[in-house]
């Protein structure tokens, strides 16, 4: 089997609530989504999607993946899909970094080898750990009694997890884990995402004012260096996610004893193939992983469904349904989700199409 095609299409998906605020980044309001089609003279296709956001993933809001794509396409045309490592270590050769770039073929190249023996991603991953991973919610930022009916509305359609946004105003920041953390109930637990938004002194003020309440901390400042610092200096439990690139980063967070908790974003990661490895790794030394990706549609979600269901439940500690937080489709189906989980799909590969008729034509296409 070899490529014979790479075809890439591009979307903006607008947030579904209108504007997403995250700590000191640019607001959201609409994301730049790009699809990868590979295509094979065997008559098997597959499709793999990457939505990096804000400064801290892309500054060009994946502008530039098309022209990642167009350095890569000439290494990859006329070799077998289905030899991951190869065609991973050859995307690796003809583009140094730019990983988000790389995510969108690599989730293409798993769902044809699925497709080519008739498995679901999930599978072929090390099999289906988790039937049905739970997911989060983003606590609101609004009054008590408004934020107080919000998540009585999210536990009653199964959630349990939730996110507080932080890392602008850390005096305000404050004030908002307070009041989220006085209306969770038992079973529950909260964490407070910075989103790298945080001095270190604004950190560390943080979380010595929010000591009591127990609610875990991610991401409070840039670099890992500084995320370290503020470490050693509170003993509520630390999740790391934007400076989780790679597996030195991983080696890093083990040796260090740098966190309970590390978000794995495939996109950021390299792929499915680089996120596996990674993840794998962490959980050999005891840490417990989410599985998640920077932004996306339908079939960024699959990719997330899948890599979520073969992680063992004791050690996944959530995902996102990142389609539901998005107006307009990139794939169909939409990955299955119920009672605040999230399901991979049964069907070989990724389990979703690429919709052609929102996506339209290909910005760019590489072979014949």
């Amino acid at each position: 089997m070899k490529i014979t095609r790479i075809s890439v299409y591009q979307a903006r998906l607008p947030y579904v609530g209108g504007t997403y605020v995250w700590g000191r980044n640019q607001p959201l309001t609409v994301a730049l989504s790009t699809v990868v089609t590979i295509e094979t003279d065997a008559g098997l296709t597959g499709c793999g999607e990457s939505c990096p956001i804000g400064s801290t993933y892309l500054a060009a809001y994946g502008e530039g993946i098309p022209a990642a794509v167009s350095l890569m396409a000439p290494a990859l045309i006329g070799e077998d899909p289905r030899e991951l490592h190869r065609v991973e270590r050859l995307m690796d050769q003809a583009l140094k970094g730019h990983p988000y770039a790389k995510s969108a073929i690599d989730a293409a190249c798993w769902e044809i080898l699925g497709k080519a023996v008739g498995l679901p991603v999930c599978v072929l991953l090390g099999g289906r750990l988790t039937d049905g991973a739970p997911m989060y919610r983003v606590v609101p930022q609004k009054g008590l009694e408004e934020t107080a009916a919000e998540l009585n509305a999210y536990r009653q359609a199964g959630y349990r997890q939730f996110q507080i946004k932080v890392g602008g105003d850390w005096v305000r920041d404050i004030d908002n884990i307070l009041q989220a953390a006085s209306l969770l109930q038992p079973g529950e637990n909260a964490y407070a995402d910075a989103n790298t938004g945080w001095t270190v002194n604004e950190a560390v003020k943080v979380v010595h004012a929010v000591r009591d309440t127990g609610i875990m901390i991610e991401q409070p400042c840039m670099t890992y260096e500084e995320c370290l610092h503020v470490r050693a200096r509170t003993d509520l439990p630390m999740k790391l996610d934007e400076c989780v690139t790679d597996m030195r980063a991983a080696q890093r967070i083990v040796t260090d004893r740098a966190a309970e908790v590390v978000c794995l974003k495939i996109s950021n990661l390299g792929g499915l193939t680089k996120a596996r490895r990674v993840r794998d790794y962490l959980m050999e030394n005891g840490l417990s992983v989410v599985s998640e990706d920077t932004w996306g549609g339908e079939i960024t979600t699959a990719a997330v469904s899948h890599f979520a269901a073969s992680t063992p439940s004791e050690l996944l500690y959530n995902t996102t349904d990142l389609h539901n937080y998005v107006v307009g489709t990139t794939g169909l189906p939409g990955p299955h989700t119920e009672n605040g989980n999230l399901y991979a799909s049964t069907e070989p590969g990724l389990g979703v199409e690429l919709d052609y008729e929102t996506l339209g034509e290909p910005v760019v296409v590489f072979g014949g």
